[in-house]
């Protein structure tokens, strides 16, 4: 039977969370975005989300673009390998 007492969750932690990725953390993504315009390379770009600029618009060309990544290694130790392996 409920008796009323509840811990509360320390503000501090209260949005933690552990990700199967090794590309999120807390805190949101563990990369950086180019500033650099996918359309005409120019870097006089803003950004027009608050995550770090994963969606972008150019003062150049006037267009809209997805960032691409930077400053990160996609391998991060994975390999591709064959599901299975046969023998003769």
């Amino acid at each position: 039977m409920f008796n009323g007492d509840l811990s509360q969750t320390p503000i501090n932690s209260a949005y933690d969370f552990s990700s199967f990725s090794p590309y999120i953390i807390n805190g949101g993504l563990n990369n950086k975005f180019s500033p650099i315009c996918i359309f005409c390379s120019s870097n006089n770009t803003l950004p027009l989300t608050q995550d770090g600029g994963s969606f972008r618009h150019c003062n150049t060309c006037k267009k809209q673009f997805k960032s691409k990544l930077i400053g990160q290694n996609f391998t991060n130790g994975f390999s591709c390998v064959p599901p299975y392996k046969t023998t003769n």
